[in-house]
């Protein structure tokens, strides 16, 4: 039976990038993989990105069931379920629900949540998660137009999307202490630790690290384990045609339009923009890289009604997007950057690619990333809150990659 030092499903494509970068900082061989292959590609660290963030949860947790009896055909020594270090869901799931039917699959007592992501400012501290200092509700990201951040306290989160109760473990808490007294009451449970620093990661590895199940940010993947897998990494450089397609409506992304739009052409498209002809024409004569944007990310989401027609939009919006990537790429662009999670999904599925290597890491969390289908494309999918202002910019200039070859 072929083995698996660890197995991570990531609830978007972003996610599922991230995870991996962080892996690969450790020296894993991991794969990418966006649907169940027929076989399992030669890797120790294998990620499923999956697109169930805002989706039904029945259809979610079909889609993990998927995974799950996959890995049943490997032995598995650790799972991880990666969701985003901002606790990215609506009231009423999908990470509770996912934890708990994880819990359940495997018979588990306790798990794990951890979305602390240091490195990018996501910090928990008695139980409440903070972004750059400020408490997640409290923070611009509040006002996220598909999930709105509406508490910051985990445990009340999981108490509207999880059937076990959530308890916080102290910094300075004896861990025996509080697992008799969990385990008194409580069948099972979840555990949310202290974690503001590596020191503190170090620490929960130190306590939780034979544990089967984890759950969390992509920050506690850098300390789990080491791994000493050859380096698969080969440079060279190619034509560079590069075109980026911003669906996040992020004060993060909104900033790295209008840096990229003080060199470079930008393009803004709403729902209506079915009429591609335009598009693709620019497309074709562009010689220099071209940013098109939703113009959602103009708009105040603080004030904008969140209705189904605001969801509607979105999923048109990806879709139209999705179309664009799949013209730049039979175009001979050689590079796609993509900004925002759901966009990331829809462009890849679009894309039909399912499995990629993982390359030069533009900023934590964001990994250039080589199809195994297409080793000429490079595609760079970019959680809508992370990089800075300059990072399309870097992005565009980054002419490494990553090819699968022995040192």
């Amino acid at each position: 039976m072929k083995h698996i030092k660890l197995a991570v499903i990531a609830d978007d494509f972003t996610g599922g990038a991230d995870a991996a970068s962080f892996l690969k900082r450790k020296h894993a061989n991991v794969v990418l993989l966006t649907g169940i292959p027929q076989t399992l590609p030669d890797c120790d660290c294998v990620v499923f990105a999956l697109k169930i963030r805002s989706i039904p949860v029945s259809d979610a947790l079909k889609k993990v069931h998927d995974v799950l009896l996959f890995l049943d055909q490997y032995h598995v020594e650790h799972l991880y379920y990666k969701y985003c270090s901002t606790f990215d869901s609506t009231p009423k799931g999908n990470i509770g629900p996912v934890m708990d039917f994880l819990l359940d699959y495997y018979d588990l007592p306790y798990s794990i949540l951890c979305p602390s992501l240091p490195v990018n400012g996501r910090t928990v501290e008695n139980g409440i998660l903070y972004v750059n200092h400020q408490k997640l509700s409290e923070s611009p990201l509040k006002d996220h137009p598909l999930n709105p951040m509406w508490d910051s306290y985990i445990p009340k989160i999981m108490e509207l999307q999880s059937k076990y109760p959530c308890f916080v473990l102290k910094r300075n808490e004896s861990l025996t202490s509080f697992l008799e007294e969990r385990m008194r009451s409580d069948s099972k449970f979840y555990i949310v630790p202290d974690y503001s620093d590596s020191q503190d990661a170090k620490r929960i590895v130190s306590c939780f690290g034979d544990n089967f199940l984890y759950s969390g940010g992509s920050g506690l993947l850098e300390f789990l384990f080491d791994f000493s897998s050859p380096e698969k990494i080969f440079q060279t450089s190619f034509d560079n045609r590069t075109i980026i397609l911003c669906g996040s409506c992020s004060k993060a992304t909104r900033l790295q339009i209008q840096h990229f739009s003080e060199n470079y052409e930008c393009l803004s498209i709403n729902e209506s923009s079915d009429d591609l002809t335009y598009i693709t024409s620019l497309i074709d004569e562009q010689k220099s890289p071209l940013l098109i944007y939703s113009d959602a990310v103009l708009k105040n989401f603080k004030t904008e009604k969140k209705s189904s027609a605001l969801y509607t939009a979105a999923r048109k919006i990806e879709s139209i997007l999705s179309s664009i990537a799949v013209y730049a790429k039979d175009h001979n662009y050689h590079k796609i950057i993509v900004a925002g999670g759901e966009t990331s999904g829809a462009v890849t599925s679009r894309l039909g690619y399912t499995a990629f290597y993982i390359g030069q890491e533009i900023c934590p969390g964001v990994p250039v990333l080589i199809p195994e289908e297409d080793e000429h494309l490079q595609l760079i999918l970019k959680s809508g809150n992370f990089g800075g202002k300059d990072f399309f910019l870097k992005a565009m200039n980054m002419w490494k990659r990553a090819k699968r070859t022995e040192d």
